[in-house]
């Protein structure tokens, strides 16, 4: 299990169209059993979801100054953790204070050690939500208030350990992606510039479909079906300049189970940005299959290699094509003589 290695919660208290301020803490929180569950619970239930965004800190830190309130506390060490989210709530409550539509909350902020030794700050903004509880020795029904995890929408985390390494082409920092501005003003927050290549993209959520389609037990039949149902939901979303929502393509893809799919898009270092128009080219390999040499090139239907018009011997390393068309024929017949 993760460790947690500092953890604390201050509020943010705006109403919508209202200005922004904030109460915080004068001291972290101790790590207790029920502040073990709620941080787990949050920091997976993050890990779970399809629909976020990934990048790298702005480089402007005038206007952005997460990156340099974090490089102070985990690199220089001139600031402790508490000190941090405090200077970090005040960037929080002017970027909402800056979004009509954002409402307050508690803002849980985290360290995290996974069990690879990778470090993650986190942080999420939560609400209270009542509810009934029986009462175990009465037998009562009684109000209760219970933190809402349910209805988690804004949340986001830096890896610390990509971030501190240099890396120039890693994208560190990922953050749940809604519709409007809510979304906007919290990447603002973090100095998440969003770095979205559509064709990049598209090949990493091919690759997990093909994946997907193998290790889940389906028939070659199957497994066509299912890659073109793929294809065919993204490719509309690329004719009419969409972007695509990766719990919709779940939704309308594996029906029956989309959880599943959703996991397999979400799990271990796979970081699929959503709402990015599809590539076309890219979405092709979902249905087809191509090479060329200097003197041939070939494209297929994956069809053709469960209904036998296309055989692959891999001893022989060749490829048989059958049904051939007259017009083809004609033309070797010619060639040939």
């Amino acid at each position: 299990m993760s460790t947690i290695d500092s953890v604390v919660i201050h509020k943010l208290v705006k109403e919508r169209h209202g200005r922004a301020t904030v109460v915080t803490r004068s001291s972290t929180l101790n790590v207790t059993e029920p502040v073990q569950k709620l941080v787990h619970d949050i920091h997976g239930l993050y890990a779970d979801r399809t629909g976020k965004g990934y990048g790298r800190f702005h480089a402007d830190e005038t206007n952005y100054p997460a990156s340099r309130i974090l490089r102070k506390t985990f690199k220089d060490k001139s600031k402790s953790f508490l000190e941090a989210s405090q200077d970090l709530m005040k960037v929080l409550a002017t970027k909402a204070g800056q979004a009509p539509l954002a409402t307050g909350g508690y803002v849980l902020m985290a360290q995290i050690t996974d069990t690879a030794k990778v470090r993650w700050f986190l942080v999420a903004i939560i609400t209270n939500i009542k509810g009934s509880a029986i009462n175990d020795d009465s037998l009562e029904v009684v109000d209760s208030v219970h933190v809402d995890l349910q209805n988690l929408r804004v949340a986001g985390r830096v890896n610390l350990t990509d971030w501190l390494k240099g890396e120039k082409d890693v994208r560190y920092i990922g953050f749940l992606k809604q519709r409007g501005e809510v979304s906007d003003y919290f990447k603002l927050f973090l100095g998440c510039d969003e770095l979205i290549a559509s064709t990049e993209e598209t090949k990493k959520l091919v690759a997990v479909l093909k994946d997907f389609a193998k290790k889940s037990g389906l028939t070659p039949e199957q497994q066509e079906d299912f890659l073109k149902a793929a294809h065919d939901h993204c490719s509309d979303r690329q004719r009419n300049d969409q972007p695509l929502i990766l719990e919709t393509l779940t939704n309308a893809i594996w029906p029956d189970d989309p959880q599943s799919l959703q996991k397999a898009l979400t799990t271990g270092d796979v970081q699929i940005s959503d709402g990015f128009v599809p590539d076309g080219r890219s979405l092709k390999t979902l249905v087809k299959i191509k090479a060329k040499t200097p003197l041939w090139s070939v494209e297929i239907d994956r069809r053709a290699l469960t209904n036998g018009q296309a055989k692959y011997d891999s001893e022989k390393h060749t490829l048989t094509l059958t049904n051939l068309p007259e017009n083809l024929e004609a033309e070797l017949r010619s060639e040939l003589g």
